[in-house]
């Protein structure tokens, strides 16, 4: 639980950081508007009454990040009532800044509140999801009581072979502890979900669905309820901070959950960067088709922001890594390193040695 602990001690301090800003800013503002104005060469406001009002409303905003700060576990209204607050703000600030050229001194604040909505989103997701804090430390959960088989099913989606790696290292993993491994891809039905895109059209119908959740159907399973399987594992990419669509695609129908129910479960989460929604999303629809989940790991590729995210963008738009070649270095790699690799076997083994009550091994 220490990483959780962490995580949790970082998004408290970001709260006491927007208190203080928009708190503390605002009031400095209210008192003090005309020599900030003047210094930072910005319009002083045409109406006072309209300035004031929105000065107190992102006080009011301050005060309320301060309360989430106090007692975050207790709070995930406020941080709810928060975002939608900063989301209007920054989404007002754009449309003046666009419509009307706003000055930059006041497109800063809406920039601010525009961060703060995806720090908060994130927060609230972890909040949300203490149990999978406790899966990311490595905690591996006990199985279902019963004999076991000593049969994984591997059930995963692969756009750009990334996932594919990661899974055939879970595989190692577990046949090196004496499971018979059987790999099952997901397929979309819609030909969209092809990579190379062959063309930019395909990358923004696929970013824009993905941003809007809009469901993509998968291939049947073909997976019997009654299978002798004693442990699935499933492996699932982030899409814009959500589940893969194909993936989402398989809980999305109702057939399919009889294949988990019953059975010990485990998620794989594979990125470039931001994890933590999709993994609670995976664990969650792991749940909710009766699955017993024991164990839970994510996984990024190297590099450091904002590059990462310019990197993606890049190779999903070519079709391959490296370019375009001119920007060499900065560009980072597409796939998970040989240390992340290893942790994912390593996370196979543990998975195959998971305690269980009553535990009898099937000759």
């Amino acid at each position: 639980m220490a990483g959780s602990d962490k995580v949790f001690r970082f998004f408290r301090v970001l709260c006491l950081v927007t208190a203080i800003a928009n708190a503390g800013g605002n009031l400095l503002m209210i008192f003090l508007y005309r020599p900030v104005l003047e210094l930072v060469g910005a319009p002083l406001p045409s109406d006072l009454h309209s300035f004031a009002f929105v000065c107190g409303l992102s006080f009011t905003i301050g005060v309320l990040a301060f309360l989430v700060f106090l007692d975050p576990r207790r709070s995930t209204r406020l941080i709810v009532i928060a975002i939608v607050a900063k989301a209007l703000y920054a989404m007002f600030t754009a449309y003046f800044y666009f419509e009307y050229q706003l000055h930059w001194f006041y497109t800063v604040f809406g920039i601010w509140d525009g961060v703060y909505v995806v720090i908060l989103f994130l927060f609230l997701i972890h909040l949300s999801s203490a149990d999978i804090g406790e899966l990311d430390a490595g905690a591996i959960r006990p199985g279902v009581p019963g004999p076991r088989t000593r049969k994984a099913l591997l059930l995963f989606y692969s756009l750009t072979g990334n996932g594919t790696r990661a899974i055939r290292h879970v595989k190692a993993g577990l046949a090196h502890s004496g499971y018979a491994v059987t790999e099952q891809r997901v397929e979309a039905e819609e030909p969209l979900f092809r990579f190379p895109f062959g063309g930019l059209g395909r990358f923004l119908r696929i970013m824009v669905r993905a941003i809007f959740r809009v469901p993509a159907k998968a291939r049947p399973l073909g997976i019997p309820a009654d299978h002798d399987y004693d442990l699935i594992v499933v492996e699932c990419q982030t899409w814009f901070l959500g589940m893969g669509a194909p993936m989402e695609g398989v809980f999305q129908d109702p057939a399919n959950h009889a294949v988990f129910a019953g059975r010990d479960v485990a998620a794989v989460v594979v990125c470039r960067g931001l994890w933590r929604r999709t993994e609670a999303m995976l664990v969650r629809w792991l749940q909710r088709a009766g699955g017993n989940v024991v164990g839970a790991a994510a996984f990024a590729n190297p590099g450091r922001e904002p590059m990462r995210t310019f990197s993606l963008f890049f190779f999903l738009g070519a079709g391959a890594p490296h370019w375009p070649a001119w920007l060499g270095r900065l560009l980072t790699p597409q796939y998970l390193e040989v240390a992340a690799l290893r942790r994912l076997e390593a996370f196979g083994e543990a998975l195959a040695r998971r305690p269980a009550a009553a535990l009898q091994e099937v000759a």
